[in-house]
Order: C-alpha cells, then structure tokens, then sequence
C-alpha cells in the first residue's frame, strides 16, 4: 500500500467517524486484528497437536498444506515433471515463431522510421521504394508522351 491509497484512507476515516471519535475506532480495529491472529495461531496450534506436525497459520492454505504435510518429495517430483516436460517443449516450439514476430516487428518499425523520415516514395507500378530508386522514374515515364498530372505528383 502506497503513501497515496493510505492518505485515501486516512480522509475517508475522518470523514465516517470523525476526528473525535477516531481514535477509539483504530482502537477497535487493531483489537479485532489482533483477536483474529490469536485465532488464527490457536486453530493452526490445535492442529498440529492433532496431526502431530508443526503448521503455521500461512500453512493453512489448502496448496501449501498438501504440499508441506502430505506430499513426499518424490510425490511432488512425479507430479511435477510431466508438466515441467510439456513446459519446455511448448517454449521450445514456440521460439521460431517468436523469432519470426521478432523480425517482422523489427521489419515494420524499420519501413515506419523510413517513411516518417520521407525516404520512401511511390514508385511507378505504386510500390513504396525508396526516394533514391524512384528519381529517375519521372523522366522515364514522360518519355515519348506528354506528362499528365499523375506524372507530376
């Protein structure tokens, strides 16, 4: 939490309880939060004297219980691996076309930067080629015939 979201918070506090009345509500709140980690520790001690492991209360969490208190190494090895395996196979099949998108991005920013530096023009069958290739075009095209006003633009 940022200096911002708490200040947010700050204001809406004194705005609800007002600032005579807020200190005892922060009272309150760090009465209950403390009466919360009392519970929480109590279940998690109570449970480990059940299962006869030690449990914290972020062991409490479904994932981490299995893992930590039910799974072998080994169990975890063999459930892993398989999907480990399919892992490394789809990067690996998937780095051609990475590389691809990579260079045809590069290919694009590459014609971007050209035209907005007005290096590239319109060539005579209408492909974009760039200004050097395309100066002897005009003369080439009016050649033998009068130039119209698609010649000159």
């Amino acid at each position: 939490m940022g200096g911002t979201e708490f200040l947010v918070i700050i204001l809406i506090a004194i705005f609800l309880w007002g600032p005579d009345k807020l200190p005892k509500a922060l009272a309150n709140l760090r009465r209950f939060i403390s009466k919360a980690r009392n519970m929480a520790s109590n279940a998690a001690a109570d449970l480990s004297r059940e299962i006869g492991t030690d449990i914290r209360p972020e062991d409490l969490n479904p994932k981490t219980f299995v893992r930590k208190h039910i799974l072998t190494e080994e169990d975890q090895e063999m459930l892993t691996n398989p999907l480990k395996s399919t892992m490394r196979d789809l990067q690996d099949g998937t780095k051609p076309l990475q590389q691809g998108l990579t260079d045809a991005t590069r290919d694009v920013e590459t014609t971007r930067r050209s035209v907005n530096r007005g290096s590239i023009t319109r060539g005579t069958n209408g492909s974009a080629v760039p200004a050097a290739e395309d100066a002897a075009a005009p003369a080439e095209r009016t050649r033998g015939r009068a130039a119209d006003f698609d010649d000159v633009t």
